[in-house]
Formats: C-alpha cells, sequence, structure tokens
C-alpha cells in the first residue's frame, strides 16, 4: 500500500477511510488532516490547495501508524505526545486527562479578569499542570501552587513545568483525603474535578473510555458533588477574605454545585456559561 500512496491528496483519502471505522465522517477528515499536518507540516487548506505533493517515506509510515492507532480510538494527543493549552505546548500521555477546551475556556477568563495578579493561585488535581502552567506564565509575579494524588499526573506535571519554564510548586496531596493545611493561603483557587457520572459513561466516545484515565472524569451516580464537597471544605481553610474560587462543573449539576458555596462565606457566586452555552463554570468570591 505503501508505494501506492504518493501524493498527499492520495494518503488523505486513504487514512480518512481508516479512521470512518471509529469517527463520523467530518471527524475522520479532520482528524486525517490533522495527522498530516503533524507529520508533513502541511495544514489543512495547503492539503487541499497542492494536493499532488508528495510526502516522503518517513512521513508516510509515521502517518500511517497514526492513523491505524487513531482508527483503533487512541486519542490523536496521546499519539503525537502533547496538546496545545492556552498558547502552550503540553505532553500528555496514558495516566493524564487530555485539557478539554472547556478548561482552557475557565483558565483564559481566569486570566483576562486579573491583570497583573501577583498573589497566590492554588490549583487543586492539576494532572497536565495545564491550568497552573498556563496561570504561572500569565502572571509571572503570581506564586502558583498545584496539587494531585498521582504520581503519573505529578511527573508529568514535572516535566511540563520545566518544558515551559513556568513556576509552580507542585504537591502531592489528594482533594478527598488530603492535609489541606500544609497548602498556602489563597488569593484564588481553580479545580477541574472528577465531574462525569458513571451513569453517563455510554454517551462517551471509546477514545476517551478506554484510554483516559477514568480517576480522572468519573463520580459515583449517587454522589456526583463529592469531589466539591470536599473543595467547599478546602476553600474554607485556604481560601482568603475577598478570594475567588474557580470551578469546571458538570452541567446537569452546575446548579446544585453552585448551592454548596451560597450563604455567609460567599458575597457572589456565579453560574457562567461556556462558548455552547452549557453551564460549565462557576465563579465564587469569598466576603472580605
Amino acid at each position: 500500500m505503501a508505494e501506492k500512496l504518493q501524493t498527499i491528496s492520495d494518503i488523505r483519502l486513504h487514512i480518512s477511510g481508516m479512521l470512518k471505522h471509529s469517527w463520523p465522517p467530518e471527524e475522520a477528515a479532520a482528524l486525517a488532516s490533522a495527522i498530516i499536518l503533524e507529520y508533513t507540516g502541511i495544514n489543512k487548506a495547503a492539503q487541499l490547495a497542492f494536493g499532488e505533493r508528495v510526502a516522503d517515506e518517513e512521513a508516510l509510515a509515521r502517518i500511517l501508524e497514526a492513523a491505524a492507532r487513531a482508527s483503533a480510538g487512541e486519542p490523536l494527543q496521546y499519539i503525537t505526545g502533547y496538546t496545545e493549552f492556552c498558547g502552550h505546548r503540553i505532553s500528555v500521555g496514558p495516566g493524564v486527562l487530555i485539557p478539554r477546551p472547556e478548561t482552557e475556556e475557565m483558565t483564559s477568563m481566569i486570566i483576562s479578569g486579573n491583570p497583573g495578579f501577583n498573589g497566590v493561585c492554588t490549583d487543586l488535581g492539576t494532572g497536565s499542570g495545564c491550568i497552573a502552567i498556563a496561570l504561572s506564565l500569565a502572571f509571572p509575579d503570581a506564586v502558583t501552587v498545584a496539587t494531585d494524588n498521582s504520581p503519573a499526573a505529578l511527573s508529568v506535571a514535572e516535566h511540563n513545568i520545566r518544558m515551559t519554564g513556568a513556576a509552580v510548586r507542585l504537591v502531592m496531596s489528594d482533594i478527598l483525603s488530603g492535609d489541606h493545611t500544609t497548602l498556602p493561603l489563597s488569593n484564588i483557587i481553580v479545580s477541574n474535578p472528577p465531574y462525569v457520572t458513571e451513569s453517563e459513561k455510554g454517551a462517551m466516545h471509546v477514545n476517551v473510555l478506554e484510554h483516559e484515565p477514568h480517576i480522572a472524569l468519573f463520580v459515583p451516580d449517587n454522589d456526583p458533588l463529592v469531589y466539591y464537597r470536599a473543595i467547599a471544605d478546602i476553600a474554607g481553610v485556604i481560601l482568603i477574605p475577598g478570594g475567588t474560587l474557580w470551578l469546571e462543573v458538570n452541567e446537569a449539576f452546575a446548579a446544585a454545585t453552585a448551592a454548596l458555596f451560597t450563604g455567609e462565606k460567599y458575597r457572589q457566586v456565579n453560574v457562567i456559561r461556556d462558548i455552547r452555552g452549557k453551564p460549565r463554570f462557576i465563579k465564587a468570591e469569598k466576603h472580605g
């Protein structure tokens, strides 16, 4: 087969066909374009305009290997080993959740809403470190701390911190059972904890279910707010008066999650919709 595949158009058509076994046609075509871009540097527009261009043998071999892995359901980010987040290249791999656009959206809100921030920011459950790294690089005068309970995640986060030049202090800590008194008093707390219920698994793509860490995704159907109650307790200890809490949440439980932060401790609790109009974020300001 490799001998017959020479032009970019031929390659694109072939791997789109491979990917259609696991992906809807439009997604398969987009994924094919992304794979070709990764290993040839030719973007989608150029692939269409200059499809007669020829890929070298090494690039073709890598494209076919990536397409085979993707057609088996493996996320492209795991195949390439990285993703882009707030303009920074973040390494990802098995054992670490791939950052979602919604998480990037929330992080961008924090950055744009706090120009010149120089206080303390704590990211609870950092995973790849993407949120903490983006905040650290946007706020070079701030102190940024990130926690996780997974050695694999902390290892990846440490690598990403080193590669991006961010100044983030990593702490091994479990949101549900850690000793949070060791965490610093914080002006900003941010968290994207597990929030997908077990019953929602049936609607998820195989690339998520078979490859991404379930511990970073799922919560029991009978206790979907388990992490948010724990975060409320943590914020009660380390979020300073006047500080702000940012949370990414399950759209089905946005109101119930927000209710955990109403009352005398918080003066403003807002449910914020994402770019698709879904109630996805909570911003809560502690009384000064």
